[in-house]
């Protein structure tokens, strides 16, 4: 073993006399055990909620999405469904518009989501949060959020849902059937999404979308994809549909969450960095109590040889072992507490809803260099310090 790396060794494990320079020594290390163990926390918990949030999102965005870029609704030709059949996928026919939803007194602007039945082949019952998926034309599924604030209950025929739309003018109305198309349904099920969606979205039947909003046969807002679709066979429906049409894969249709959730992610990151380059500067003033405590040994170990440049070296090598221990030992503690939360489920975001965790290798990695590269910076700025006034010091 590297000499000097040996002695830094022996410093690092080595007791002290001096209880202030054992209590500076000790507090180092857990302040690199605790910042790294909190960095490695919060960016589990961030993964967490992000692969929550984006596992919701698999539900109400599809995986593609095809629309028209002139006008708000298209009509399901030949050449369309060519095309979609050549592809090999299976698609769903929507329509989604907004519409007043009106129950008990209460009214609200919504937005009605009419699928096709191929729409419950998919596994529609995970987000499911009370009841059934609509099995008849008249059958609706509303947010857990809009059936508590109207006070919507399931299958209740004898309080059913109004819904409204306005009809676009073709002169004076005379009557209130000329100003709005409406229809009444009722709740088979309730779903349970996220905040937003709860609020303000209902899913309905093809053909209720169809005579609510007065569409004509085979004329929808979008198609829906869903399955593994491929980055070429993307490119290759954008060629195939022409320019008339919108081809939007999941990361287009919700570019706004997530660059909301790449930005959140990156402060947390620099904030906990932050964290750990405060914490790493308490090692600063330990490693010159150090110096200050073994000035004896140096000089002995001066007049054996020992140059400037490898006393300077160990306390580098010093610095690096808190750094490296420190940090190991924050990421198993870190460990530990997150398998509690994941296992024992601590901490919850609504009752029976644990905070979601997600063991990542990347975030461990990243905490690890993270800690190293400031660790390295300030033990070499120590050995800079030590180097530039160590004959002085030791003359003293």
């Amino acid at each position: 073993m590297n000499f000097t790396l040996y002695i830094a060794k022996r410093y690092f494990l080595s007791k002290s006399k001096n209880k202030a320079v054992n209590y500076m020594s000790v507090l180092a290390l857990l302040g690199v055990v605790f910042s790294s163990a909190a960095m490695i926390i919060v960016l589990s918990g961030f993964s967490g909620l992000k692969n929550y949030s984006l596992e919701f999102l698999s539900y109400a965005s599809p995986d593609l999405e095809i629309s028209a870029k002139k006008g708000k609704k298209f009509v399901l030709d030949k050449t369309i469904k060519s095309v979609l059949s050549g592809s090999g996928l299976d698609y769903v026919k929507c329509i989604s518009e907004r519409a007043v939803m009106s129950i008990n007194g209460g009214k609200k602007i919504v937005s009605i989501k009419s699928l096709d039945k191929s729409f419950s082949k998919r596994n529609v019952d995970s987000i499911l949060y009370a009841g059934s998926w609509p099995k008849k034309s008249e059958e609706v599924v509303v947010g857990w959020g809009l059936a508590y604030d109207l006070g919507v209950s399931l299958n209740n025929y004898e309080n059913p849902i109004n819904f409204f739309v306005p009809v676009a003018g073709k002169g004076q109305a005379f009557q209130a059937r000329d100003i709005y198309n409406s229809r009444t349904a009722v709740s088979s099920g309730i779903f349970n999404l996220n905040e937003e969606l709860n609020n303000n979205l209902v899913y309905a039947d093809f053909s209720f979308g169809q005579n609510l909003f007065g569409m004509k046969e085979n004329e929808v807002t979008s198609i829906e994809i869903y399955g593994d679709v491929s980055e070429s066979m993307t490119e290759s429906l954008r060629k195939l549909l022409g320019n008339d049409f919108y081809v939007k894969t999941k990361l287009e249709q919700n570019e706004v969450l997530y660059k909301m959730l790449k930005t959140e992610e990156l402060a947390i990151f620099l904030i906990f960095s932050l964290i750990i380059v405060v914490a790493l500067f308490n090692m600063f003033g330990a490693l010159v109590m150090v110096f200050l405590e073994k000035k004896d040994n140096l000089k002995t170990l001066s007049v054996l040889g020992l140059s400037k440049e490898k006393t300077a070296a160990l306390f580098t090598y010093h610095g690096l072992f808190i750094t490296v221990f420190g940090c190991l030992g924050g990421l198993a503690l870190g460990f530990v507490l997150l398998s509690f939360q994941s296992y024992f489920s601590i901490l919850e975001l609504a009752p029976n809803l644990p905070y979601p965790i997600s063991f990542e290798l990347k975030n461990f990695i990243l905490t690890f260099i993270v800690v190293s590269i400031v660790g390295a910076v300030v033990s070499y700025s120590v050995s800079m310090v030590i180097r530039k006034n160590l004959t002085k010091s030791l003359q003293q």
